[in-house]
């Protein structure tokens, strides 16, 4: 009997040892400590200097980074300008909006928020400067800007639509000449600013609306995907 109950003593004092030894593996668990949410970082684009004045401008937030990678709104506003401006934008969402009205010469300060879900902020501005020349300079030996692989557009007629294009050129820059070629040939084909061309056989170009379009001269090159390149000076 004395056997049995120090048997029993034993079984017990061994279970209470698991139970604490248990306990403090529990207690040894690192508790979840919530992360905390950090705000994201706002880029607006970068300042950008264009002869002509533009009747409107693509505005661009989507250089805009967030380590949480949830922003949720690109929000755009005029801080200063020579002339009164429009902003469209179809949704918050969207990382691009549309000014227009960019008629008067001039800074044109635009500044863009950045809201994420956690519902911080950034902001970033950009500087869009408009110059109405006095002259086009001529020069003997011009730089060149080569767009790759262009993508033809259907909207209603065959063209090219290249938006700001001034923003790839150095400030002040003026356009010399344009050429295009597609992709099967080595060649550079001009192409003529539309209200100096005459006929249909050669490739044309267009400025409006703060975009450079080049229409093709046939109808058949919807699989072509060729290079545009833009003879300036500056």
């Amino acid at each position: 009997m004395k056997r049995y109950l120090y048997t029993s003593k034993s079984v017990i004092f061994t279970l209470l040892l698991i139970c604490i030894a248990c306990n403090k593996e529990e207690d040894a668990v690192t508790p979840d400590i919530p992360t905390t949410p950090i705000a994201p970082i706002a880029h607006a684009g970068n300042d950008t200097t264009m002869y002509r004045p533009y009747k409107e401008y693509v505005l661009n937030g989507g250089a805009s980074t967030d380590p949480d990678s949830n922003i949720v709104s690109y929000q755009w506003r005029l801080m200063a300008g020579p002339s009164a401006v429009n902003i469209k934008q179809q949704h918050f969402s969207d990382v691009k909006a549309y000014a227009s009205e960019l008629t008067m010469p001039g800074n044109y300060d635009f500044e863009l928020t950045v809201t994420d879900a956690d519902k911080l902020t950034a902001k970033d501005t950009v500087t869009v400067t408009i110059i109405v020349p006095t002259e086009v300079p001529v020069c003997s030996d011009p730089k060149e800007f080569i767009f790759k692989d262009l993508i033809w557009d259907y909207s209603w007629i065959m063209e090219i639509d290249i938006y700001n294009f001034y923003s790839n050129l150095p400030a002040n820059s003026q356009i010399q000449k344009i050429y295009i070629k597609r992709d099967n040939s080595e060649e550079w084909e001009p192409a003529v600013y539309l209200a100096e061309s005459s006929g249909y056989t050669l490739h044309t170009w267009d400025y409006g609306n703060g975009i450079l379009v080049i229409f093709p001269s046939e109808n058949n090159m919807g699989d072509d995907t060729p290079d545009v390149k833009i003879e300036y000076c500056n």
